[in-house]
């Protein structure tokens, strides 16, 4: 829990939400929503007038994945937007069908859809997706348990997570953790 803060006043809300589904034809659905408003109103040269509370940003983004992570589908939306050509930018979201939403996906992103070929909020929202997906199909694919796994299995889980976040560092108490359940295989790599 954060501490109690210093007397304020609310300027800016940003809401992030994000839902995975299994469907009932066996495909995964990743939902993703992104709402910016202020606390005030104010002019904009697009729009004329966005009053206080109305979403200056209104977004939303699903991917349709198999089981393998791969993008078979792709919807973007842009609701509100602060500049009237915003919703153009998602056609380019297209170019990611057939992609796998696997480690490297976010940079075959940014390649896609990065700087003046896509709209940056729905890149975030893509970086939130594959995260979403992760989670969503996890147990899926392990049944959620530890498994005897190969040794190019444990080569693979070692380069995906060893030492990408603070938990997970090689000389750390999780690390090693894990280390044990894959019985050994990491240590041979």
């Amino acid at each position: 829990m954060l501490s109690k803060p210093a007397r304020r006043d609310l300027k800016h809300n940003r809401t992030i939400e994000g839902k995975g589904y299994k469907r009932e034809d066996g495909l995964w659905d990743i939902d993703v929503f992104l709402i910016d408003s202020k606390t005030y109103s104010f002019k904009n040269m697009h729009r004329g007038y966005i009053s206080a509370g109305e979403p200056l940003h209104d977004m939303a983004l699903r991917l349709t994945l198999d089981d393998e992570r791969q993008i078979i589908d792709i919807e973007a939306v842009i609701n509100a937007s602060p500049y009237n050509i915003c919703p153009q930018a998602v056609k380019n979201c297209q170019k990611l069908k057939g992609e796998y939403v696997i480690a490297g996906f976010n940079r075959k992103v940014i390649k896609a859809l990065g700087g003046e070929k896509g709209c940056r909020h729905i890149t975030d929202l893509l970086a939130y997706a594959g995260t979403i997906a992760y989670q969503t199909l996890w147990k899926e694919k392990t049944g959620g348990e530890a498994k005897t796994i190969t040794e190019e299995e444990a080569k693979s889980i070692e380069k995906k997570f060893a030492n990408s976040c603070y938990a997970l560092k090689k000389d750390g108490e999780v690390y090693n953790q894990y280390k044990e359940i894959l019985i050994g295989k990491l240590e041979k790599i």
